[in-house]
């Protein structure tokens, strides 16, 4: 992990420093890279060992129950992630506010209200720092959730309301159960995943078609992930177009909020700031991207007014 940073530094220099700063996203100051790469490496150098000690010792003594004890592993160590990253790690390469008192923050709180969503606190982070890009998510369990809005996002959305129409849309994903339903796709597909690791674990030709004489674990594990590349593009594939059915879902959650308007416009605004693909090709688009282009969304929100005048 560590050595595929060093490896990838090049090309991760030239991505910011050339391509993102070319089309005015890059922020960063070249020390503040270096600085987050250092601050990466170290947070692999900190976890890493365990979390691999952790899967050799499983597949070691697991058994016939080995799929069973790796899925059980890998989900509370997601659930571990889930719960310290954005109040541990991501603190450490960005700066999180609370965001103000003013209208903006009555109005996210009045909408988190009329949902019953839990908002325990609303912040905004420094991405500007690094990046021109814009993004809010949510996060926490139960009934703490948080709010994180881009400081760039407030900047590149012409008022409150588009604001507020975003968060309408990110929230609609909660109140659809979205993000529940793709984390038990994982889930699954990640259990299913260690299933077909258990069947060939074992398998003296595996090794040895890659140059191996010994089964080392990790290296079992690496094969393994390789060799069923093909079945992971095509899962991604199926589990885009259920991404992007649930952003069109989300859309009509907002629009029946009667955010329909600004989220037109926070849609193109962001879009233009971005520099994202409008229109692209519908097979391009289905294969390779979560969200569906701008075209297509504007389009769907179109259909539900028509369908609503009917």
């Amino acid at each position: 992990m560590v050595w595929s940073q060093i490896t990838d530094l090049p090309f991760s220099l030239y991505s910011t420093f050339v391509i993102e700063a070319r089309h005015g996203f890059n922020k960063q100051t070249f020390w503040l890279f270096i600085w987050d790469m250092i601050k990466g490496i170290l947070l692999s150098v900190v976890l890493a060992p365990p979390i691999v000690a952790a899967i050799i010792v499983i597949v070691q003594n697991g058994g016939p129950y080995l799929a069973i004890y790796l899925w059980g592993f890998m989900f509370a160590l997601a659930l571990l992630m889930m719960t310290i990253y954005p109040i541990m790690i991501a603190p450490l390469f960005n700066k999180f506010t609370p965001l103000p008192e003013g209208s903006l923050r009555e109005k996210i709180e009045k909408l988190a209200d009329s949902l019953k969503f839990p908002l325990k606190k609303l912040f905004v982070v420094d991405g500007s720092t690094r990046s021109s890009h814009s993004n809010a998510y949510m996060y926490g369990f139960f009934k703490n959730k948080r709010i994180v809005l881009y400081d760039t996002l407030i900047q590149q959305c012409s008022n409150d309301n588009e604001i507020v129409s975003v968060l309408a849309h990110e929230l609609g994903h909660w109140k659809l159960n979205h993000t529940a339903y793709s984390f038990v796709a994982v889930q699954v597909l990640t259990f299913m995943q260690f299933g077909g690791y258990t069947l060939v674990r074992n398998s003296k030709d595996l090794f040895e078609s890659f140059g191996f004489e010994d089964q080392p674990v990790i290296i079992g594990l690496i094969i393994f992930m390789h060799t069923i590349i093909p079945v992971q593009h095509l899962l991604s594939f199926c589990l885009n177009l259920v991404s992007r059915a649930f952003e069109f879902q989300a859309d009509a959650f907002a629009k029946n909020l009667g955010y329909a308007p600004e989220l037109r416009g926070a849609l193109v605004k962001l879009q233009e700031e971005n520099l994202s693909a409008m229109n692209t090709d519908p097979w391009y688009s289905a294969y390779h991207y979560s969200h569906p282009p701008l075209v297509e969304r504007l389009s769907a929100l179109e259909d539900l007014d028509s369908k609503k005048d009917n």
